[in-house]
C-alpha cells in the first residue's frame, strides 16, 4: 500500500509539473505572445497548438463519460490548468503524508 502512495504522490506532483508548463503555455498564447482569446478551451489548446498530446482527449473518451469530457475540454484552459495544478499537489503531498504514515506503523525490520 505504501508503494501504491508514494506513485500516487510523485505521478501528481510530476503531473503538476506538466500541467503548470502547459498553463504557462496557455498564457503565452493568449496574453504577451500569442493572439489567441483569453477563453481558449483545453481542446483549442491541444488541439491547434499542442496536437501531439491531443491523443488524451480520445483516452478521456474511453474512461469517462462523454458529457463529462465534453465539459472538461471545453473549460478555458486558463481556469483549467491552475485548478488541476492545485488539485495534483494537494493529492501528491496527501499521499506522501499518508505513506509517511505507514512507514511509523511498519515494524522494524
Amino acid at each position: 500500500m505504501r508503494r501504491l502512495l508514494l506513485f500516487i504522490g510523485y505521478a501528481s506532483i510530476v503531473g503538476s509539473i506538466g500541467d503548470g508548463a502547459l498553463g504557462l503555455y496557455a498564457l503565452a498564447k493568449t496574453t504577451c505572445c500569442g493572439s489567441e482569446p483569453l477563453h481558449l478551451t483545453v481542446n483549442d489548446l491541444l488541439q491547434q497548438h499542442i496536437p501531439i498530446l491531443y491523443w488524451i482527449k480520445q483516452l478521456a473518451y474511453w474512461v469517462l463519460p462523454s458529457r463529462i469530457v465534453d465539459w472538461v475540454f471545453g473549460l478555458p484552459a486558463l481556469v483549467y490548468f491552475p485548478v488541476r495544478v492545485v488539485t495534483s499537489a494537494i493529492i501528491g503531498l496527501w499521499a506522501f503524508k499518508q505513506a509517511e504514515k505507514l512507514s511509523q506503523q511498519e515494524p522494524a525490520a
